[in-house]
């Protein structure tokens, strides 16, 4: 049986606020058919903290959709960079 893939995905960027460490951007695939829908499962996800927030959202291709094997509904991580102080933030 073929892997059924989203139909519309998203990679989006949230930023981190912890007191623990320094402020870093984390990424996130999400198959989700909608922005607003992408935005609000990553705010759902266990690892996002209160003060975390997202900076930016891009539509995934079908080649990309396609090269992360990205299913329906699913909320992927994509690591974690810590910010440094020329990003101006």
């Amino acid at each position: 049986m073929a892997e059924k893939l989203a139909e519309q995905g998203w990679f989006v960027r949230v930023e981190t606020v912890g007191v623990a460490f320094q402020p870093a951007v984390m990424y996130f695939a999400v198959g989700k058919n909608s922005s607003q829908e992408a935005i609000a499962a990553v705010l759902d996800h266990p690892v996002i903290e209160p003060g975390d927030q997202v900076i930016s959202t891009d539509r995934l291709t079908p080649t990309e959709i396609w090269s992360y094997r990205l299913r329906p509904d699913e909320v992927r991580t994509y690591g974690k960079r810590p910010q440094s102080p020329r990003d101006g933030r």
